[in-house]
């Protein structure tokens, strides 16, 4: 892609076509920098932020605070398989495919936010690689946390599964307790190679005065697959994202998005994913939750535009707080008349008839409305390692308990 800096420049002005608009110069860009280090050792509000994501106990092997890239050398068992995980800024420094797959499947010129990522974020961020044929048993795990008052933090992360491998990261945004108010952009490029699969996990926990804006775009090669599951229960400022999924013939695709509305945050999560390949097959699958004052939207889409390709949505909300709202746009489109899309959607509240059946069976209600909020929180997306499963499974007791007050 080539790309003018007058036009990046310009498009500093541009908002995105969906969630709350922020001006983007409000908060500090520092100068990055990267260090190496052979063992990590995060102080201590750095660590507690760690723990809000249930990361304790886990050694990621790529960790940004706010501009600043932390990473150590690899274990012993991905070093022997090929992977290679590292700053982008040194794979586009060493690596002819890091600089040939940089900025490919996101334009910087899409909105401010890309376009201040392009120009200022100096590309910080990771650098995943999987050589062909290669199954990482251990999931990847990086993490990405702001530390300072009125930050921007930026991030391009880019994936790489090349053909025939399989590979799980998983990705972990936090503050520590006390900041208030900042900015995070994380710009994601995921490439999965013919016959490789990708499951990628993404855990938000932040704060109500920050504002978050990822931008995803994925690209699936012909037997490929990519499985991604996002899950936010933390209150937050606003919330802006939208990934973009290309599928090539007899690509799969699930996304599943957990997102629990907090305080007076605004929520605007959603996945657009296009079947280009004859017999690609997409499941978008959202659980939303809103409490207290809290806006939330559900967007998915599905565009059909090879024979034999099948796509399905499902987007769920349970309202808890009348003062909150939850709004859902399935979306579903075909260009050929070879593809089928379905689509269903409801929203609701928690049933008096299931509360007063569970408290017949000796629970009290707020037993009882714990269990239903676990039951609905809950998505079961394939493939998933066991011990991400465990911090999601604890994760979603939190929620339950968030729910019942």
């Amino acid at each position: 892609m080539v790309v003018e800096r007058g036009d990046v420049e310009r498009a500093l002005d541009k908002p995105s076509p969906f969630g709350l608009d922020l001006d983007v110069f409000r908060y500090i860009v520092e100068e990055p920098s990267i260090e190496e280090l052979r063992v990590l050792e995060l102080e201590e509000p750095v660590r507690r932020a760690s723990e809000k994501l249930g990361f304790d106990g886990v050694r990621p092997s790529y960790v940004q605070v706010d501009q600043t890239a932390l990473y150590r050398l690899l274990d012993r068992r991905l070093r022997e398989q090929g992977v290679i995980v590292t700053p982008l800024r040194v794979a586009l420094e060493k690596m002819d495919l890091a600089r040939r797959i940089s900025w490919r499947l996101v334009d910087p010129r899409s909105d401010k936010y890309t376009a201040l990522a392009y120009l200022r974020g100096g590309e910080l961020g990771y650098f995943v690689y999987v050589p062909p044929n290669v199954r990482v048993l251990t999931p990847i795990y990086t993490c990405l946390i702001l530390r300072f008052e009125r930050r921007a933090q930026i991030a391009h992360n880019i994936v790489y599964v090349d053909e025939g491998s399989e590979a799980h990261v998983v990705t972990g945004c936090a503050v520590p307790h006390g900041v208030r108010e900042g900015l995070h952009i994380g710009i994601s490029e995921f490439y999965v190679a013919r016959g490789a699969k990708l499951t990628f996990s993404m855990i938000h926990a932040w704060s109500p005065g920050v504002h978050v804006r990822p931008r995803t775009a994925v690209y699936v090669e012909d037997g490929g697959e990519y499985v991604s599951y996002y899950m936010t229960y933390n209150p937050i400022g606003s919330l802006q994202t939208y990934p973009q999924v290309r599928l090539g013939e007899g690509a799969k695709a699930y996304s599943a998005s957990v997102v629990v509305g907090l305080g007076s945050g605004d929520y605007d999560v959603g996945t657009r994913i296009v079947l280009e390949g004859r017999g690609s097959t997409a499941e978008i699958v959202s659980r939303t939750m809103g409490l207290h004052e809290s806006r939330v939207k559900a967007r998915a889409e599905i565009i059909g535009r090879a024979p034999e390709a099948r796509g399905h949505i499902e987007c769920l909300g349970l309202l808890v707080s009348d003062k909150a709202s939850i709004a859902a746009y399935p979306h579903i489109v075909s260009e050929n008349p070879g593809s089928t899309l379905s689509h269903e959607a409801a929203i609701g509240k928690i049933s008096r008839e299931e509360l007063e059946y569970l408290m017949s069976r000796g629970f009290t209600e707020d037993e009882a409305k714990s269990i239903i909020v676990r039951g609905f929180m809950r998505v079961d997306a394939p493939g998933l390692p066991e011990v991400v499963r465990r911090h999601v499974d604890s994760i979603v007791s939190t929620i339950s308990k968030l729910a019942i007050g």
